[in-house]
Parts: C-alpha cells; structure tokens; sequence
C-alpha cells in the first residue's frame, strides 16, 4: 500500500523564496495595489507551498493580489522580545498556548470574530475546542485576564497544531549501551533480550515512566530539553508522583496541581533535575530527533511531532520516505501513565498602533482569509503530511460543507497513513489492535470514509488508494465509534500512538499556563539546573583543599621571613667580629 509521511523537513533554504527581511517601515499596501499580510511563525513549520497557493486562490476569487510577508523565530521568548520592541507589527503570529495567553493578558492582541473563520469552526477537533462547559475543550481551559475583563483562551487563540510531550526511546540501543548493568540488575538479569526489551517498553508507558530517567539503567543514553518549561513539567510529575497515582481529584484539580509554581514546588523540581543531570548525556533543543536516529543517544523528552519525525526516519534510508532501511531503528514513543503535558500552538492576531482602523482594513481581512485557507481540510493535511505535527483541524458532519469528502478528509489522511486493514468490516480482527479514535473525529451519522479523495485529489498519486471504510452510529454514544486497526509495533502502529493519544490517556493530559508573576523564579531555577551545581562533598573537599593550601602557603612564608632574618642577623655578627 502506498504511504506517505512527513515528506523532506531539510527545505529551509527554500524560506527565502517567500521570505523578505523585518522592516520596520514597510507598509501593508504598495504602490501597485498589493496587499501584505505579514506573518509570524516558528522555523520549519508550514508546508511553504500553501503560502504562494494561497495568493492564487485569492487572486483567482477576489482579483486582488494579496502577498504573505513571512518571518520565522527560533523560540517563544525570542518571537516575544520581537513584539515587545514594537519594531515589526506582524497581522499574525503563531506561538505555545502559555505564550499567547501571556500576550493576552498583557493587552497586545485582538480577539477574534468567528465569523470569519468558516472552515476553522466547521472542522476544529472536539477534544480541542468545545465550549460546552461539561465537556470543555483543552482551549477553553486556559484564561486570559486583561483590562477588558476574563476571557478564555479561544477568545484569542485559534488553533494550528498541537501534541505531546513524551518519551521517545530506543530499546535496543539502551540494552547494548548499558548490558553489563542489565547483566546484573535483580529484575532484569534473568530476563531473555525479548523479555527485558518488552519490560523496557512496558516500564516507559507505565506509572515509573518518567522515573526511569532518573535509573543508573539509562544513565548516559538520554538527552532533555533545554527547555525551562518542558523539563520543568517533567520534573513536576517525578515530584507529585504519588499525588498522580493515587488522587480523586477531578481533572482541573489536578491540571492546577501541574501548574503548581509556588517557591516550594520549584525548589524540589530544581533539585529532583539537578539529580537527573547526572544520569544524561547532556541537554539539547533540537538536535534530539537527529541524535537518537544516528544512534547518539538512546532516550529524548521529545515533542510528539518530533517523535514521528524520527521514527519515520529510522525506518527510511532517504529524505522523501520512499526507499525503507536494510537495517531500520526501532524507535518508540510513550506517554507514562501518570500524564504528560499536552501543549498548543495557535494563531494570535497582535493589535496595531492604530487599532480601529486596523480592524477594518484588508490587511486584517486577508489575514482572518489565510487562517481559514490554513484550516480547510486539504491545506491542513498538506501541513500535517510536512511537518509530522498534529492539526486542530478534524472531521465532521458538517451541513455548511457541500463537500462530503472535505468533510471526511482528515480522518481519511489517517486511515490513509496508519489503519493496516483493507477497510472490510468482516476482516478477521484478530489480527490487529484495535485503536479508538472517537475523541478527536466527530461524526454524528453513519458515515463511509473514501480513501481515493486524499491519494488521488490532494496527494495526487499515481497508485490510488481506493479503500472505503464504514462507521455506524451508536445511539447510545451518541456519535460514530472511530476504530481503527493497526498493530502497535509495527511502524504504522508507533507512528500513531505518537500522532494520537490513546483514550484512556487523554484524562491525563494537562495543559500548562503561563508562570506569570513567578516566571523569572523559574528562569532562575533553571539556569541554576544547568550551571552544574557541584554536590556538597565536593563543595566541602575543595574549601578543605583550599584552607589546607593556604595555611600551607601562609606558615611557608611565615618560615621564609623567619629564615631570611635569621640569615641576616648572622651576617651582621659576622661583620662585627
């Protein structure tokens, strides 16, 4: 069957195709009547065809010609210091959720009307964005306070992609890099290779997932973020992992719990990571998805699009994922049982200097155009298909949307990527896991799923993937059960756990605001994590080392001044006599 992934991520140098330098001065509309919309978004983060498509499509309905002017940023902080200098004003920016809560609540954006975002309301995942208050979407949990009032997030926010943060490891390097500790360690020395591989596998996805990192096993095989935030969320649940296991909290309980950075709480986090440091191979920001395919390190706290990226690439000798492996790597990712953090990446819409005229003009018209272009189904899958991330755009029944196979479209891209079987209801299902999916299509009538409309029409292939799949209503769930068939350790199946959580993680999935007054303490915390703070033994043999060097140095010269007085005491009996 043919399959298509992430296709090449090594196309930076194709940004300045589309790309012009920050000037400050520049002015939204030329002298030939273009319109520039300016755009703000982290490196390698688009599929950059969709911005010239996008120019094409306008001009081909409106007649205008409107240009994305488009700049990239390496982090949140620096994408914030940008804006803070007020040098660039940008119609759009894409940052974390904590980030754009953080602008928000600085008054520097505008909230958005729906009313222009068609294709973004008709398709946004369930799971994401559900303003039913029994039911609340992992948006409409986050708030946004400002001088205009309390809001949540989406009021501010629409989404783009979203994922994970988990373990991505390598069973098999961590068995060979530390044998001689497997050899010898009570639970796994008895253990065949198969036996203590699965044991590995079981331990990450288990309640000691995270705690494993800290395990003299792994030490020397893995690398963390250089991420203040991201390890910060790893060091919360080793610090409340009792509290993870065993509370009756409801879920915004124990998303506050996640949050918690009070002096205390940041005090045992920066001790527990200042105790991990020892067991690493050191800290990296991007690198991790390439160290772990070239067999460098063995286990990443890793972003869940970087997961797929480097599970597809070992299992692909080439760029393009056409040509597999003679030797392919393993590669998996878990989610521990007590949760994981799961972060967002959304559009904002930065205010203007002046604001009400800019509301009303065609920069902010053509802006509000490009986020729904971007969340139509067939751009949203282009995105995925580039950069390994998950869209907040889904499948629905939608009565506005003509287009039946638009409306199944991203659900097909799934079933398309990952679902092993042939789409025959009668198929012997022994064979297969089964994997529910329900949470993040939406389908509230039975619905047949045509797998031809994204090989043939979005992806154009040659061999077309003509495969059907059918999902009945279930009156009493009140929505199509979405389960599909793949094997979780096939490649397929590893690609998906990466993709999309499993159901019964999704309660565990917290989102992580902004530290607000109590940032700058965890700035601190962790710098004061990475400067390698020396353990007290060492702190007390230098000051020891030390004392004993200078009381040496001072009793020398004290006994040199001493002899060379001697010395010159005799010579002058010596001349006297």
């Amino acid at each position: 069957m043919n399959k298509r992934f992430i296709k090449r991520l090594c196309v930076s140098s194709l940004l300045g195709l589309f790309t012009l330098p920050l000037i400050s001065s520049c002015k939204s509309e030329s002298s030939d009547g273009t319109i520039y919309v300016h755009v703000l978004n982290a490196e390698d983060y688009i599929e950059y065809s969709l911005l010239d498509s996008f120019s094409e499509y306008i001009y081909e309905r409106d007649g205008k010609n409107v240009s994305i002017i488009y700049d990239t940023y390496d982090t949140n902080e620096t994408m914030y210091n940008t804006l803070k200098t007020g040098k660039t004003t940008y119609d759009l920016i894409c940052a974390s959720d904590y980030m754009v809560q953080r602008l928000g609540n600085e008054d520097l954006l505008n909230r958005f009307d729906y009313d222009n975002l068609i294709h973004y309301e008709a398709f946004v995942n369930p799971l994401l964005y559900n303003e039913d208050s029994d039911n609340l979407g992992k948006l409409n949990i986050m708030e946004v306070n400002n001088s205009e009032g309390s809001f949540t997030l989406d009021e501010y926010a629409i989404g783009y992609m979203w994922g994970t943060l988990g373990i991505l490891y390598n069973p098999d390097y961590i068995l060979s890099y530390n044998s001689s500790l497997f050899d010898t360690h009570e639970d796994y020395k008895n253990l065949s290779y198969e036996e203590r591989y699965q044991k590995i596998i079981d331990t990450f996805n288990g309640e000691n997932g995270y705690s494993f990192l800290w395990d003299e096993l792994l030490k020397g095989t893995q690398s963390i973020k250089d991420s203040m935030r991201d390890s910060y969320a790893l060091g919360n649940f080793e610090v409340f992992k009792d509290y993870y296991l065993n509370t009756n909290d409801d879920y915004f309980a124990r998303n506050e719990k996640f949050n918690d950075s009070s002096d205390e709480t940041i005090e045992l986090i920066k001790n527990r990571l200042i105790d991990l440091k020892t067991n690493i191979f050191g800290f990296e920001v991007d690198s991790g998805k390439n160290d772990i395919v070239t067999r460098k390190i063995g286990v990443n706290l890793a972003w869940s699009g970087d997961a797929v990226n480097s599970i597809n690439r070992g299992f692909y000798a080439d760029d393009d994922w056409s040509i597999e492996r003679d030797d392919p790597i393993d590669l998996y990712y878990a989610i521990p049982s007590l949760g994981a953090n799961l972060w967002m990446d959304c559009w904002a819409n930065p205010k203007h200097e002046d604001n009400e005229a800019y509301l009303k003009s065609e920069e902010y018209k053509y802006a509000m155009e490009f986020l729904d272009y971007m969340s139509a189904p067939e751009n949203a899958i282009l995105n995925v298909d580039y950069n390994g991330y998950t869209s907040f755009t889904s499948s629905n029944n939608v009565s506005s949307i003509d287009d039946e196979d638009m409306a199944t479209a991203m659900l097909a891209y799934v079933l398309y990527c990952y679902d092993l079987s042939d789409g025959d209801a009668d198929e012997d299902l022994e064979s297969y896991e089964t994997y529910d999916l329900t949470s993040f299509f939406e389908f509230t009538e039975d619905v047949t799923i045509d797998l031809s409309y994204v090989s043939g029409e979005i992806f154009e292939d040659e061999e077309i993937d003509d495969r059907t799949f059918t999902f009945e209503y279930d009156e009493e769930l009140g929505r199509c059960p979405i389960i599909i068939r793949t094997d979780l350790s096939s490649f397929e199946g590893r690609l998906l756990k990466a993709a999309f959580p499993r159901s019964e993680e999704i309660d565990s999935l917290y989102v992580m605001s902004d530290y607000g007054e109590q940032n700058d303490k965890i700035v601190q915390m962790w710098e004061d994590v990475k400067v390698n703070p020396l353990p007290t033994w060492i702190v007390v043999t230098l000051i020891v080392f030390i004392v004993i060097v200078l009381t040496y140095l001072g009793s020398y010269r004290l006994i040199r001044r001493y002899k060379l007085k001697k010395r010159k005491q005799l010579r002058e009996e010596a001349n006297r006599s």
